[in-house]
């Protein structure tokens, strides 16, 4: 997806008064004070904003630049990032996401509902109450799956967005050898802290497209619709959301969809436009599609449809909700130890 920007230059009006000079009309309302608040905040990013909060998240004035992720320190240190070793760190960390999503679904059920009863009285009624709603409207029958994104912080937003509309599965397609030079390889870096980071969603890191194809089309089960601007793509308004489990397919930033993935999709489809700009952002192409898969998502039809996740699921994530809800990460490990219940030594990293 290349995302050109639209240029806008002023019209001088005319009419038979007198000539004045010709004003400048800002697009987006502003003033100097505002602009002077921002070139002060631009010199403060970095220094205050250094914590990834997924629910309280304040976007950055200059998402390329944004430290939380970790993007901007190897290069301002001048640190050599070596591909090799890049690459090794991406299969460590797809690895670590696969067994924590497997840590919770191979709890045994009895575990969970003993953990449950220990943890619940050390959480406020008002956490436990949102914790239990949001995943009552969690939904399995539609997922997502970005192709080599580039940006972590477009990435950020779009998986704020799908949890926004209750989508619980994410996938992602990490191809190490898509990354090269410096520049690439350090948001490489701050993807796998964007998604490390986003810890109310089920991740799956994928090492290429074929392998990506094969587990959520040959193995799950789900179709295959890949946003593209091809003049063969169908309109998103033309997509028969009640075919079947359907997992969309974002590409990168700038390239889109790669040619493998038009070739494996069973369908490709694109979001109507009538402007001059060629395609929309991705966080705002992800934002669209979602909007018009939650049109079209009622009454136990359509693509969203929440409520769906199986009881052991739910359980799972219910207890996954408490873990992330203690005020230290480890306290919860700490409180079922001394209640002699030992979780996996997985979970004192999580």
């Amino acid at each position: 997806m290349a995302f050109p920007a639209a240029a806008f230059s002023s019209q001088r009006l005319l009419s038979s008064a007198p000539r004045v000079a010709p004003r400048t009309f800002r697009l987006y309302s502003g003033s100097r004070g505002r602009s002077r608040s921002r070139k002060e905040e631009e010199k403060r990013l970095g220094k205050s904003s250094k914590e990834l909060d997924w629910e309280h998240y304040e976007f950055s004035l200059n998402p390329k630049q944004d430290n939380r992720f970790g993007s901007n320190a190897a290069l301002a240190a001048g640190e050599n990032l070596d591909e090799a070793e890049e690459a090794r760190e991406d299969r460590l960390a797809a690895k670590k996401m696969e067994d924590e999503n497997n840590a919770f679904k191979n709890l045994d059920p009895q575990i969970i509902k003993a953990a449950k009863e220990i943890l619940e009285p050390f959480i406020n009624e008002d956490r436990l109450q949102r914790v239990s709603t949001v995943l009552k409207q969690r939904t399995k029958r539609s997922k997502f799956l970005f192709e080599n994104p580039s940006n972590p912080s477009n990435v950020w937003a779009c998986l704020r967005t799908i949890d926004s509309f209750g989508i619980q599965n994410v996938d992602v397609v990490i191809e190490s050898g898509m990354y090269s030079k410096k520049q690439a390889l350090n948001q490489k870096r701050g993807m796998r802290t964007a998604m490390g980071s986003a810890q109310w969603l089920s991740l799956k890191n994928h090492g290429s497209t074929a392998d990506a194809i094969r587990e959520i089309r040959d193995v799950q089960g789900y179709k295959v619709y890949a946003s593209d601007l091809n003049p063969n793509s169908k309109d998103v308004r033309e997509i028969d959301w009640d075919e079947g489990p359907i997992c969309i397919v974002m590409g990168n930033e700038d390239r889109g969809i790669s040619e493998e993935m038009r070739e494996l999709a069973d369908e490709t489809f694109t979001l109507p436009m009538c402007g001059f700009a060629e395609s929309f952002n991705l966080s705002v192409a992800t934002s669209i599609t979602l909007a018009h898969m939650s049109a079209n998502s009622s009454e136990g039809k359509g693509p969203l449809r929440p409520g769906d996740l199986d009881d052991h699921e739910f359980n799972c994530l219910y207890l996954k909700g408490l873990l992330n809800s203690l005020p230290q990460k480890r306290t919860g490990n700490a409180l079922l130890k001394q209640n002699g219940i030992e979780l996996p030594e997985i979970f004192d990293f999580l």
